[in-house]
């Protein structure tokens, strides 16, 4: 279930982004206490589970394909093992479970609680099922990089803070700068094995090598965006992550696709990245927040 669920590569960047949106809404609103405390709680715990029923709509749709590759076929395997009929009744589960969650924080927070819900739920799902969003291009990534910094952290921000301001709306852009980045250069993994199985993706249309490249310059865009907001520890953190990209990217020049895939595969993991950045921003924004000398005399 673990496996089938992903949540070796999903719940630490899940984590640092709810983290990183209370943080945000904290600057605008204050502390959350009493009801607006477990509002937020309740939207992050409903998008997390929301999440976790894409990952396994994805694991039963792919099984076929992710058995060909090496860097998903224990997913594969875990479908196997757990069996088709449970891995539906797991999904079910998420699905009913969220679905009541975001109920429960609508009736205090509003009907767009409501809405914002069913777009993570719809999204997730038709990222594998049709209308199959994996396989439409860069709206693959928009649906991704949406769900991660606009239906994830900016909800929970704007629910901390009470109402939505331009900074937050400043910060969920440096969340979908590097995001749209490290969703784009996870699927560069799999462009190989991809074709192979006859899957078409933004990453089998453009190649491996200008896939890193566009994971590159929206990484870039991150660190410059973060470091005129003033977040300087997440820019130092963005600045690595995109000369690691730019490593990567030649590291893959004059290879041929197996081996370029299997080279992403071998040093690139979305579960650390991920967690990393949002991480990072986390922290840059908390220091804003608490404003601990100590840390600000470390960081001059």
């Amino acid at each position: 279930m673990a496996v089938v669920s992903r949540l070796s590569a999903t719940i630490g960047y899940n984590v640092a982004s709810v983290l990183l949106g209370v943080g945000i809404g904290v600057r605008v609103g204050g502390l959350p206490i009493g009801v607006t405390a477990w509002v937020a709680a309740g939207y992050a715990v409903a998008t997390m589970l929301a999440k976790l029923q894409a990952s396994v709509a994805d694991a039963i749709h792919d099984r076929a394909a992710d058995a060909t590759n090496p860097g998903k076929n224990v997913i594969a395997a875990a479908v196997v093992t757990l069996g088709v009929r449970r891995a539906w009744a797991l999904l079910a589960g998420y699905l009913v479970a969220a679905l009541a969650l975001y109920a429960a924080v609508a009736v205090v927070a509003g009907t767009w609680v409501l809405l914002a819900g069913v777009a993570v739920i719809v999204f997730g799902f038709t990222y594998s099922y049709p209308p199959r969003f994996k396989e439409r291009g860069v709206w693959n990534h928009v649906v991704t990089t949406g769900a991660d910094a606009g239906l994830l952290v900016l909800p929970i921000a704007a629910l901390v803070g009470g109402r939505l301001t331009p900074s937050i709306v400043l910060a969920v852009g440096v969340v979908a700068c590097y995001s749209f980045g490290y969703h784009v250069i996870h699927q560069a993994a799999d462009v190989y094995f991809d074709r192979q199985a006859g899957i078409s993706t933004f990453a089998t249309a453009i190649g491996v090598d200008t896939t890193v490249a566009v994971a590159a310059v929206a990484t870039g865009a991150a660190t410059g965006f973060a470091f005129a907001l003033g977040y300087v520890l997440a820019a130092v953190v963005l600045g690595c992550l995109t000369a690691f990209y730019v490593d990567l990217f030649y590291s893959i020049q004059r290879v041929d696709p197996e081996t370029a895939s299997r080279e992403l595969t071998d040093r690139f993991s979305i579960a650390w990245v991920a967690t990393l950045a949002n991480g990072a921003l986390a922290a840059a924004v908390w220091r804003r927040v608490l404003g601990y000398p100590v840390v600000d005399a470390l960081l001059a």
